[in-house]
């Protein structure tokens, strides 16, 4: 074969080595989106570590039903037709990074403002928040009507899917859930929680209160959440009905047994102002 031959037959071999390689990069798979945290700025009562994007407005609903299941049946719909503790919530993010906001809960007519603000956040695998705020007890006759306290939550992700969050938690008063135990002053307590992704739309989520501070028992609330495009609503199912940092801290459950379990739900609408 003559030598101008050969230079284009090594040109040719070039050019279709050069189109293989540009079809297999443009065959290469996309890679998989981020993580996403399976829990919005609340988990089920805690802080989780995240803030919601700047200029959101979020409203939030608790309802704990108030009578046990164990003590239920097909006249109070098995407690789905009992009274209920409702807690409202409103938050703002004016700044990125940072969420202010209240809630109002029934029981002790309590109203907590806070102010969290997310420390590490991104593509971290570690997220953290801090949280200060207080609780201002409105009902009549309640002794020590206010609670100062502060929080940091640190989350974790494991495999993509669960996030294990560490919520240390100090509070000047322990208020409880009702005038079952004194005041407590001073309170330290470390909160545990747990967040599972079962899909991109349903979440299933814990919470554990370790018992401190003259506490009958260990306080603890399961979720199964269903997500929509900014919508959150969980089931629950639990042994404690407290929402806010003063009740939640040291339970006493209302001076019935820890044993007791409890339905409820939580309803969290958003929008991008």
């Amino acid at each position: 074969m003559k030598l101008p031959a050969r230079l284009l037959l090594s040109f040719a071999v070039l050019a279709l080595r050069g189109q293989s390689a540009h079809a297999q990069q443009d065959a290469a798979p996309e890679p998989p989106p981020p993580a996403r945290p399976p829990e919005g700025p609340i988990i089920i009562n805690f802080p989780s570590a995240d803030v919601a994007p700047l200029r959101t407005l979020q409203l939030h609903f608790t309802h704990r039903f108030a009578d046990p299941v164990q003590d239920s049946n097909i006249h109070n719909l098995f407690s789905f037709d009992s009274g209920a503790a409702v807690g409202i919530g409103l938050s703002y993010v004016p700044v990125e990074h940072l969420e202010v906001g209240f809630l109002r809960e029934r029981t002790l007519e309590d109203y907590e403002g806070f102010a969290k603000y997310a420390v590490v956040s991104g593509d971290s695998p570690v997220h953290v928040a801090v949280r200060v705020g207080g609780d201002w007890r409105t009902e009549r006759g309640y002794p020590e009507v206010f609670t100062f306290f502060a929080q940091a939550t640190a989350a974790a992700f494991l495999w993509d899917r669960v996030r294990l969050s560490v919520i240390p938690t100090f509070a000047t008063k322990a208020a409880g859930q009702r005038f079952v135990l004194p005041i407590r002053d001073n309170v330290f307590n470390v909160l545990f929680a747990t967040s599972v992704a079962v899909t991109r739309t349903i979440n299933i989520q814990a919470e554990m209160t370790v018992r401190r501070a003259q506490s009958p028992g260990t306080g603890w609330i399961v979720a199964i959440e269903k997500t929509l495009l900014r919508h959150r609503f969980s089931f629950t199912v639990g042994n404690t009905k407290a929402t806010t940092v003063d009740q939640y801290i040291a339970p006493d459950f209302n001076g019935l047994p820890h044993s007791n379990v409890y339905f409820g739900f939580n309803l969290i609408r958003q929008w991008k102002l």
